[in-house]
C-alpha cells in the first residue's frame, strides 16, 4: 500500500449514475433469466437504498415480478414505513406488510441476555429470513440495496441484510447511490433522510460511523480505490488523521463480513 503523504493525484472520480442504472437494470434482468428465478422480492424500508432497489427491479424484470415486504417492528418510524407503501404503490409492485415485533420480542423472552446492538441483529435477520420464505414462496431471488460504502466498512449485519442472492449497488459508494435516486427521479424525501439501518431508538449511519458519507466516500475511494495509506489519504482529502484511521480500522476489522466462512483448507 502506498503511503507517500506527498501524494498529488486526484481521487478517482464517481460513477456516472446513467452508467450505474443502465449496468444495474442489465444485471438483475439478466441474472433472473439465467437463474431461472420469477424475479426479486425486496425489503422496502422507507430509506434511499431499498427504494433505488425496489425501483430499479421494477424496471428490470417489470414490477409484476417484483414482491416487496414492508417489515416494520420498534423502533422503526410510521413514516418510512408510509414511504415504502407508497413507493410500492407508485411502482405497481405487489406489496406485504408484516410485523418482526412478535418474532424479536419471542427471541428476546428465551432469557438470551443481548445489548441493544445484539437486538439490532437480531431483527435484521428476521427480516431476512422473512425475505427469503417470500423468495421461496414465490420462486424468487432476494435483493439486497446495500451500498459499497457500507459493505467496505461492515456497516451491514452477518447474516442479516447481509445474507442476499444480489446486490446491484454494492459497486456503488453511497453518494453514488445519491446521485443515482435523483437521476432516477426517486421523491426528494428519499434523499433528504437521514441514513440510518434502523435498528434500535435513535440509530444513525453518521453517529456510528463518526461521519456523514460525504466525507467517507473520498476516504474510501484513496484507502481502497487508489491503495493509498492512512497519511496519503488524509492529506489527499483534507481529512482528520483521527477519521482516516477510524474508517481504515473498520474496514479491517469487518473483513470477516465480506469473505466466506474459512475452513482447515483439506481440499
Amino acid at each position: 500500500m502506498r503511503d507517500d503523504a506527498e501524494e498529488t493525484e486526484s481521487p478517482r472520480g464517481r460513477l456516472d449514475p446513467a452508467r450505474i442504472a443502465d449496468a444495474a437494470r442489465a444485471f438483475l434482468r439478466e441474472y433472473a433469466e439465467e437463474s431461472g428465478a420469477g424475479g426479486y422480492v425486496v425489503g422496502v424500508s422507507g430509506g434511499l437504498d431499498s427504494a433505488v432497489g425496489v425501483t430499479l427491479a421494477a424496471d428490470a424484470v417489470g414490477p409484476e415480478n417484483v414482491r416487496a415486504l414492508v417489515l416494520p417492528g420498534a423502533p422503526s418510524d410510521p413514516a418510512n414505513m408510509r414511504d415504502a407503501r407508497d413507493l410500492c404503490e407508485s411502482l405497481g409492485v405487489d406489496w406485504r406488510e408484516e410485523s418482526i415485533q412478535r418474532q424479536v420480542a419471542a427471541f428476546r423472552e428465551t432469557g438470551v441476555d443481548l445489548d441493544e446492538r445484539a437486538v439490532g441483529n437480531v431483527r435484521a435477520r428476521v427480516r431476512m429470513v422473512r425475505l427469503y420464505a417470500a423468495a421461496n414462496e414465490r420462486g424468487l431471488l432476494v435483493l439486497g440495496p446495500d451500498n459499497r460504502s457500507e459493505h467496505l466498512l461492515g456497516y451491514f449485519t452477518k447474516h442479516g441484510d447481509g445474507a442476499v442472492d444480489v446486490a446491484p449497488l454494492r459497486d456503488a459508494y453511497k453518494t453514488e447511490v445519491v446521485a443515482l435516486a435523483e437521476h432516477l427521479d426517486l421523491d426528494a424525501r428519499f434523499v433528504e433522510k437521514e441514513p440510518t439501518a434502523g435498528l434500535w431508538a435513535g440509530q444513525t449511519d453518521r453517529e456510528e460511523l463518526g461521519a456523514p458519507y460525504a466525507e467517507i466516500d473520498p476516504v474510501l475511494r484513496c484507502l481502497v480505490d487508489d491503495g493509498l495509506g492512512v497519511e496519503a489519504t488524509a492529506a489527499r482529502v483534507e481529512a482528520e488523521r483521527e477519521t482516516v484511521e477510524r474508517l481504515a480500522a473498520l474496514r479491517e476489522s469487518s473483513t470477516h463480513k465480506r469473505r466466506a466462512p474459512p475452513s482447515p483448507g483439506l481440499r
